[in-house]
C-alpha cells in the first residue's frame, strides 16, 4: 500500500512541475519590468492612415534623499487581432534634465497629437513647476513651462 501510494504521490508532483513549467509568456515580460518604472497609463488615442492605437506614459523614479522621474511617451500600435506592439517610443529629455519628480500627469489627445501636463514637485516637497508638452509624432514634441 505504502508504495502505490509513493507512485501516485509521484506522478502527481510530476504533473504539477510540468504544468508550471509552461511559460505565460506575458507574466515573464511583467516580472521583467524594471523596479524604477513606477507608474504606466494611457494617454489617449492615435491614428496615422490606417493604423492606429494608444499613447502610453511611463514614468520611472531614481534616486534616494531626492527623487527624479524620467518621462517616456510610447505609440502602442493595435494589430488586426487586436495584440498591442510599441511602434515606437521617446523620451522627455528636457523634463530628465530638470532633475524633478513627477507627482501628477494629465493629457488631452486630439487629431494634432497629445498634450501632457506635468506637475511636478520642488525640492522642499512642495508642488513645484507645471510644465506642458505637445507631441506631434516620434520626432517631433514642444516642451515648455504651462502657459496657464
Amino acid at each position: 500500500m505504502y508504495r502505490k501510494f509513493a507512485l501516485i504521490t509521484g506522478f502527481s508532483v510530476g504533473l504539477g512541475l510540468a504544468g508550471s513549467a509552461v511559460a505565460d509568456e506575458m507574466a515573464d515580460q511583467v516580472k521583467a519590468i524594471p523596479g524604477g518604472v513606477e507608474d504606466v497609463g494611457i494617454g489617449g488615442s492615435w491614428q496615422d492612415g490606417d493604423r492606429s492605437g494608444a499613447y502610453r506614459l511611463v514614468v520611472t523614479r531614481s534616486g534616494g534623499e531626492k527623487i527624479t522621474a524620467r518621462l517616456f511617451i510610447q505609440w502602442l500600435a493595435y494589430g488586426d487581432a487586436g495584440q498591442a506592439t510599441v511602434a515606437d517610443s521617446i523620451e522627455i529629455a528636457e523634463l530628465a534634465e530638470l532633475g524633478v519628480d513627477i507627482v501628477n500627469l494629465h493629457t488631452e489627445a486630439d487629431d494634432q497629437g497629445l498634450s501632457v501636463f506635468v506637475d511636478t514637485m520642488s525640492d522642499g516637497g512642495d508642488l513645484g513647476e507645471t510644465y506642458e508638452i505637445h507631441v506631434f509624432s516620434p520626432s517631433d514634441y514642444m516642451f515648455g513651462p504651462a502657459s496657464n
